[in-house]
Protein backbone atom coordinates (compact mmCIF):
# COMPACT_ATOMS: atom_id res chain seq x y z
CA UNK A 1 0.00 0.00 0.00
CA UNK A 2 2.54 2.16 0.97
CA UNK A 3 4.43 2.20 -2.38
CA UNK A 4 1.16 2.72 -4.31
CA UNK A 5 0.92 5.86 -2.65
CA UNK A 6 4.31 6.66 -3.00
CA UNK A 7 3.74 6.18 -6.94
CA UNK A 8 0.87 8.48 -6.83
CA UNK A 9 2.79 11.00 -5.49
CA UNK A 10 5.58 10.52 -8.08
CA UNK A 11 3.30 10.79 -10.84
CA UNK A 12 1.27 14.02 -9.35
CA UNK A 13 4.81 15.61 -8.98
CA UNK A 14 6.00 14.54 -12.57
CA UNK A 15 2.69 15.88 -13.66
CA UNK A 16 2.85 19.23 -12.17
CA UNK A 17 6.44 19.40 -12.80
CA UNK A 18 5.44 18.39 -16.97
CA UNK A 19 3.21 21.55 -17.08
CA UNK A 20 5.13 23.99 -15.14
CA UNK A 21 7.92 22.72 -18.05
CA UNK A 22 5.64 23.09 -20.75
CA UNK A 23 4.16 26.56 -19.27
CA UNK A 24 7.82 28.22 -18.72
CA UNK A 25 8.40 26.94 -22.11
CA UNK A 26 5.47 28.39 -23.92
CA UNK A 27 6.09 31.61 -21.94
CA UNK A 28 9.71 32.10 -23.30
CA UNK A 29 8.67 31.69 -26.70
CA UNK A 30 6.03 34.40 -26.26
CA UNK A 31 8.37 36.84 -24.95
CA UNK A 32 11.03 36.14 -27.22
CA UNK A 33 8.28 36.63 -30.25
CA UNK A 34 7.33 39.81 -28.54
CA UNK A 35 11.02 40.75 -28.51
CA UNK A 36 11.98 40.23 -31.66
CA UNK A 37 8.93 42.41 -32.82
CA UNK A 38 10.06 45.65 -30.83
CA UNK A 39 13.21 45.11 -32.28
CA UNK A 40 12.10 45.17 -35.99
CA UNK A 41 10.03 47.84 -35.56
CA UNK A 42 12.85 49.58 -33.85
CA UNK A 43 11.48 50.69 -30.58
CA UNK A 44 13.98 48.43 -28.58
CA UNK A 45 17.18 50.12 -30.57
CA UNK A 46 19.78 51.53 -28.12
CA UNK A 47 19.90 55.22 -29.02
CA UNK A 48 23.42 55.77 -30.67
CA UNK A 49 23.85 59.61 -29.92
CA UNK A 50 27.47 60.53 -28.89
CA UNK A 51 28.05 62.26 -25.58
CA UNK A 52 28.83 65.89 -25.56
CA UNK A 53 32.23 65.16 -25.46
CA UNK A 54 31.71 62.92 -28.01
CA UNK A 55 30.74 65.38 -30.51
CA UNK A 56 32.65 68.20 -30.76
CA UNK A 57 35.73 67.35 -33.35
CA UNK A 58 39.18 69.08 -32.28
CA UNK A 59 41.21 70.74 -34.79
CA UNK A 60 43.62 67.66 -35.12
CA UNK A 61 40.78 65.15 -36.08
CA UNK A 62 41.51 63.69 -39.40
CA UNK A 63 38.87 64.04 -42.38
CA UNK A 64 37.48 60.85 -44.61
CA UNK A 65 39.87 61.77 -47.98
CA UNK A 66 37.66 62.55 -51.01
CA UNK A 67 38.99 58.87 -52.20
CA UNK A 68 37.38 57.76 -49.08
CA UNK A 69 33.87 59.30 -49.67
CA UNK A 70 31.62 58.10 -52.90
CA UNK A 71 29.21 61.56 -53.82
CA UNK A 72 26.36 59.14 -53.02
CA UNK A 73 27.33 59.58 -49.13
CA UNK A 74 26.31 63.21 -48.81
CA UNK A 75 23.00 63.89 -47.62
CA UNK A 76 20.90 66.05 -50.11
CA UNK A 77 17.35 67.64 -49.50
CA UNK A 78 15.09 68.09 -51.70
CA UNK A 79 15.72 71.88 -51.72
CA UNK A 80 19.28 71.39 -52.26
CA UNK A 81 21.19 71.66 -49.54
CA UNK A 82 23.88 69.04 -48.97
CA UNK A 83 25.85 68.42 -45.75
CA UNK A 84 28.46 65.64 -44.60
CA UNK A 85 27.07 62.06 -44.08
CA UNK A 86 25.63 61.56 -40.17
CA UNK A 87 23.57 62.96 -37.24
CA UNK A 88 25.93 64.55 -35.77
CA UNK A 89 25.37 67.82 -33.51
CA UNK A 90 27.77 70.01 -32.06
CA UNK A 91 27.55 71.38 -28.17
CA UNK A 92 25.09 73.81 -26.87
CA UNK A 93 23.04 73.57 -30.04
CA UNK A 94 20.11 75.27 -30.10
CA UNK A 95 17.39 76.20 -32.39
CA UNK A 96 15.56 78.67 -34.34
CA UNK A 97 12.23 77.95 -32.76
CA UNK A 98 13.90 78.65 -29.21
CA UNK A 99 14.72 81.80 -30.19
CA UNK A 100 18.57 81.33 -30.97
CA UNK A 101 19.86 85.09 -31.82
CA UNK A 102 21.48 85.26 -35.70
CA UNK A 103 24.49 86.54 -35.79
CA UNK A 104 25.27 86.68 -39.27
CA UNK A 105 28.25 87.64 -41.29
CA UNK A 106 27.87 87.40 -45.27
CA UNK A 107 30.95 87.07 -46.87
CA UNK A 108 32.02 87.45 -50.98
CA UNK A 109 32.22 90.07 -53.60
CA UNK A 110 29.82 92.26 -55.52
CA UNK A 111 26.99 88.92 -55.25
CA UNK A 112 27.02 89.54 -51.65
CA UNK A 113 27.19 93.24 -51.36
CA UNK A 114 24.26 93.17 -53.89
CA UNK A 115 25.17 95.20 -56.81
CA UNK A 116 22.90 96.08 -59.37
CA UNK A 117 20.04 94.82 -57.82
CA UNK A 118 17.38 97.58 -56.42
CA UNK A 119 18.98 99.38 -53.46
CA UNK A 120 22.06 97.49 -53.51
CA UNK A 121 20.23 95.01 -51.17
CA UNK A 122 20.35 92.28 -53.13
CA UNK A 123 19.71 89.02 -51.09
CA UNK A 124 20.43 90.01 -48.01
CA UNK A 125 17.42 92.10 -47.13
CA UNK A 126 14.85 89.30 -48.37
CA UNK A 127 16.36 86.58 -46.28
CA UNK A 128 16.59 88.80 -43.48
CA UNK A 129 13.02 89.83 -43.62
CA UNK A 130 12.37 86.05 -44.11
CA UNK A 131 14.24 85.11 -40.61
CA UNK A 132 12.78 87.92 -39.15
CA UNK A 133 8.91 86.66 -39.94
CA UNK A 134 10.37 83.33 -38.19
CA UNK A 135 10.36 85.36 -35.45
CA UNK A 136 14.29 85.01 -35.61
CA UNK A 137 16.44 87.78 -33.86
CA UNK A 138 19.42 88.77 -36.49
CA UNK A 139 21.98 90.65 -36.63
CA UNK A 140 24.34 91.14 -40.00
CA UNK A 141 27.65 91.78 -39.23
CA UNK A 142 30.94 92.89 -40.67
CA UNK A 143 33.19 95.49 -40.97
CA UNK A 144 31.44 97.19 -43.89
CA UNK A 145 28.06 98.86 -44.68
CA UNK A 146 26.67 98.54 -48.02
CA UNK A 147 22.76 98.80 -49.00
CA UNK A 148 19.63 100.60 -48.36
CA UNK A 149 18.48 98.50 -45.14
CA UNK A 150 19.48 99.53 -41.48
CA UNK A 151 21.32 96.06 -41.34
CA UNK A 152 23.28 96.17 -43.62
CA UNK A 153 26.96 95.05 -42.09
CA UNK A 154 28.42 92.59 -44.19
CA UNK A 155 31.93 91.24 -45.33
CA UNK A 156 32.59 91.96 -49.24
CA UNK A 157 34.38 93.59 -51.97
CA UNK A 158 33.91 94.27 -55.27
CA UNK A 159 36.24 92.06 -57.10
CA UNK A 160 37.78 89.28 -54.65
CA UNK A 161 38.58 85.85 -54.98
CA UNK A 162 38.05 83.38 -52.60
CA UNK A 163 41.92 83.54 -51.38
CA UNK A 164 41.07 87.49 -51.22
CA UNK A 165 37.49 87.03 -49.18
CA UNK A 166 39.86 84.92 -46.65
CA UNK A 167 42.68 87.32 -46.19
CA UNK A 168 39.76 89.88 -45.70
CA UNK A 169 37.84 87.43 -43.29
CA UNK A 170 41.27 87.12 -41.02
CA UNK A 171 40.77 90.79 -39.72
CA UNK A 172 37.69 90.73 -38.64
CA UNK A 173 35.87 87.47 -37.84
CA UNK A 174 38.33 86.87 -34.34
CA UNK A 175 36.39 90.05 -33.43
CA UNK A 176 32.95 89.92 -34.39
CA UNK A 177 32.39 86.08 -33.75
CA UNK A 178 29.11 85.28 -35.58
CA UNK A 179 27.49 82.37 -34.83
CA UNK A 180 26.11 82.10 -38.78
CA UNK A 181 28.68 82.67 -41.67
CA UNK A 182 26.95 82.75 -45.45
CA UNK A 183 29.74 82.62 -48.14
CA UNK A 184 28.97 83.33 -51.99
CA UNK A 185 32.07 83.72 -53.70
CA UNK A 186 34.01 82.25 -56.73
CA UNK A 187 32.81 83.48 -59.49
CA UNK A 188 35.51 86.27 -59.57
CA UNK A 189 38.43 83.54 -60.13
CA UNK A 190 36.80 82.47 -63.14
CA UNK A 191 36.25 85.56 -64.47
CA UNK A 192 39.64 86.60 -63.74
CA UNK A 193 40.80 83.35 -64.86
CA UNK A 194 43.07 83.02 -61.56
CA UNK A 195 43.29 79.91 -58.94
CA UNK A 196 40.11 78.29 -60.89
CA UNK A 197 41.56 74.75 -60.23
CA UNK A 198 42.36 75.37 -56.96
CA UNK A 199 38.71 77.11 -56.10
CA UNK A 200 37.85 73.99 -53.99
CA UNK A 201 41.07 73.93 -51.91
CA UNK A 202 40.68 77.22 -51.29
CA UNK A 203 37.04 77.24 -50.20
CA UNK A 204 38.24 74.62 -47.71
CA UNK A 205 41.11 76.42 -46.38
CA UNK A 206 38.56 79.22 -45.78
CA UNK A 207 35.79 77.28 -44.15
CA UNK A 208 38.19 75.57 -41.75
CA UNK A 209 39.75 78.81 -40.97
CA UNK A 210 35.85 80.44 -40.05
CA UNK A 211 35.02 77.17 -38.24
CA UNK A 212 38.31 77.90 -35.60
CA UNK A 213 38.28 81.50 -35.31
CA UNK A 214 34.65 81.42 -34.57
CA UNK A 215 33.72 78.12 -32.64
CA UNK A 216 30.03 78.53 -32.25
CA UNK A 217 29.41 79.40 -35.64
CA UNK A 218 27.81 76.88 -38.53
CA UNK A 219 29.12 77.44 -42.30
CA UNK A 220 26.72 78.20 -45.25
CA UNK A 221 28.34 78.08 -48.66
CA UNK A 222 26.96 77.92 -51.74
CA UNK A 223 28.33 77.23 -55.50
CA UNK A 224 28.08 79.72 -57.78
CA UNK A 225 25.30 81.27 -60.18
CA UNK A 226 24.94 80.58 -63.64
CA UNK A 227 27.24 82.77 -65.70
CA UNK A 228 25.95 84.27 -69.27
CA UNK A 229 29.47 85.74 -70.08
CA UNK A 230 30.91 83.52 -73.19
CA UNK A 231 33.34 81.08 -72.54
CA UNK A 232 32.71 80.98 -68.29
CA UNK A 233 29.96 78.99 -67.84
CA UNK A 234 32.17 75.73 -67.99
CA UNK A 235 34.44 76.57 -65.45
CA UNK A 236 31.99 77.93 -62.98
CA UNK A 237 30.65 74.27 -63.58
CA UNK A 238 33.87 73.15 -62.71
CA UNK A 239 33.94 75.08 -59.52
CA UNK A 240 30.46 74.11 -58.34
CA UNK A 241 31.90 70.91 -58.86
CA UNK A 242 35.03 71.47 -56.29
CA UNK A 243 32.63 72.87 -53.68
CA UNK A 244 29.97 69.77 -53.81
CA UNK A 245 33.24 67.45 -53.66
CA UNK A 246 34.50 68.85 -50.39
CA UNK A 247 31.57 69.05 -48.70
CA UNK A 248 32.03 65.21 -48.08
CA UNK A 249 35.21 66.32 -46.01
CA UNK A 250 33.25 68.28 -43.62
CA UNK A 251 31.93 65.05 -41.67
CA UNK A 252 30.70 66.11 -37.81
CA UNK A 253 31.33 70.02 -38.18
CA UNK A 254 28.35 72.49 -38.61
CA UNK A 255 28.63 73.04 -42.46
CA UNK A 256 26.03 73.55 -45.12
CA UNK A 257 26.33 73.68 -49.18
CA UNK A 258 23.53 75.66 -50.50
CA UNK A 259 22.90 74.63 -54.52
CA UNK A 260 22.32 78.13 -56.04
CA UNK A 261 22.74 76.58 -60.05
CA UNK A 262 20.34 75.30 -62.27
CA UNK A 263 22.33 72.15 -63.34
CA UNK A 264 21.43 69.74 -60.58
CA UNK A 265 17.28 70.58 -61.48
CA UNK A 266 16.57 71.86 -58.36
CA UNK A 267 13.55 74.05 -58.49
CA UNK A 268 13.73 78.17 -58.62
CA UNK A 269 17.37 78.28 -58.95
CA UNK A 270 18.39 81.40 -60.69
CA UNK A 271 18.46 80.83 -64.77
CA UNK A 272 20.06 82.22 -67.33
CA UNK A 273 17.35 84.71 -68.17
CA UNK A 274 17.67 85.79 -64.26
CA UNK A 275 20.83 86.86 -64.82
CA UNK A 276 21.30 90.73 -66.13
CA UNK A 277 22.88 92.11 -68.46
CA UNK A 278 26.62 91.94 -67.70
CA UNK A 279 25.95 87.76 -67.27
CA UNK A 280 27.53 87.58 -63.67
CA UNK A 281 24.87 90.02 -61.34
CA UNK A 282 21.55 88.83 -61.12
CA UNK A 283 18.12 90.93 -61.64
CA UNK A 284 16.17 91.68 -58.36
CA UNK A 285 14.02 88.31 -58.84
CA UNK A 286 17.61 86.10 -59.41
CA UNK A 287 18.61 87.69 -56.02
CA UNK A 288 15.62 87.06 -54.26
CA UNK A 289 15.71 83.13 -55.27
CA UNK A 290 19.29 83.60 -53.70
CA UNK A 291 17.60 84.81 -50.19
CA UNK A 292 14.77 81.90 -50.08
CA UNK A 293 18.38 79.44 -50.85
CA UNK A 294 19.58 80.76 -48.04
CA UNK A 295 16.80 80.94 -45.89
CA UNK A 296 16.22 77.50 -46.63
CA UNK A 297 19.83 76.60 -45.84
CA UNK A 298 19.55 78.11 -42.45
CA UNK A 299 16.28 76.39 -41.33
CA UNK A 300 18.19 72.62 -42.35
CA UNK A 301 20.58 73.81 -40.30
CA UNK A 302 18.54 74.68 -37.71
CA UNK A 303 16.75 71.40 -38.25
CA UNK A 304 20.04 69.72 -37.66
CA UNK A 305 20.81 71.22 -34.08
CA UNK A 306 24.07 73.17 -35.64
CA UNK A 307 22.96 76.43 -34.66
CA UNK A 308 24.18 77.31 -31.37
CA UNK A 309 24.19 80.95 -28.95
CA UNK A 310 26.79 83.29 -30.15
CA UNK A 311 29.53 84.22 -27.87
CA UNK A 312 28.49 87.51 -25.71
CA UNK A 313 30.70 90.57 -26.95
CA UNK A 314 28.65 93.21 -26.63
CA UNK A 315 26.35 93.20 -30.09
CA UNK A 316 22.86 93.74 -30.34
CA UNK A 317 21.10 90.62 -30.75
CA UNK A 318 18.70 92.70 -33.18
CA UNK A 319 20.84 94.63 -36.14
CA UNK A 320 18.15 97.01 -36.15
CA UNK A 321 18.35 98.30 -32.82
CA UNK A 322 19.62 101.84 -32.41
CA UNK A 323 19.33 102.51 -36.07
CA UNK A 324 16.09 104.01 -36.66
CA UNK A 325 17.06 107.16 -37.26
CA UNK A 326 20.23 106.60 -39.27
CA UNK A 327 19.91 107.35 -43.07
CA UNK A 328 21.23 104.45 -45.12
CA UNK A 329 23.66 104.98 -47.77
CA UNK A 330 25.46 102.55 -50.53
CA UNK A 331 27.91 105.31 -50.74
CA UNK A 332 31.52 103.82 -50.35
CA UNK A 333 33.90 105.88 -47.67
CA UNK A 334 37.17 106.00 -47.54
CA UNK A 335 39.20 102.68 -46.69
CA UNK A 336 40.28 102.47 -43.26
CA UNK A 337 42.30 99.28 -41.39
CA UNK A 338 40.89 99.68 -38.07
CA UNK A 339 37.63 98.52 -36.99
CA UNK A 340 35.36 100.61 -34.54
CA UNK A 341 32.07 100.41 -32.65
CA UNK A 342 28.77 102.06 -33.90
CA UNK A 343 27.79 103.57 -30.38
CA UNK A 344 24.30 103.54 -31.59
CA UNK A 345 24.01 100.11 -32.16
CA UNK A 346 27.19 98.58 -30.93
CA UNK A 347 27.75 97.25 -34.20
CA UNK A 348 31.62 97.05 -35.97
CA UNK A 349 31.35 99.39 -38.56
CA UNK A 350 34.15 100.10 -40.31
CA UNK A 351 34.61 101.62 -43.85
CA UNK A 352 33.74 100.38 -46.96
CA UNK A 353 36.87 99.58 -48.99
CA UNK A 354 37.21 100.33 -52.55
CA UNK A 355 36.08 97.81 -55.21
CA UNK A 356 38.64 96.34 -56.89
Amino acid sequence: MANDEKRSWSSHLSFIRTKRAVFTLTLLVIISAVLIALGATHVLRPKTYPSDDDQQPSSGDQQPSGDDQQPSDINITANGIMTAPGNWRPKNSSSIANGTPLRIMSLGASLVRGEFSTGDVGFRKTMRDELVNLGVPVNMVGSQRFGEMLDNDLEAYGGNRISQIHEHATHIVPQLQPNLFLIHVGSNNVLQNRDVDEAGAHMEDFINYLLNASTRATVIFSTCLTNTVPDCEPKILDVNEQYRNIIKKFDSKPVLLAEMHPSEGFPDRPQAIDIGPDGTHPTDYGYDLMGHIFTESIQEADRKGYLRWPVENGLEKDGDAGRAEETTTTQELPPSISTSTNTSSTHAATAIEINR
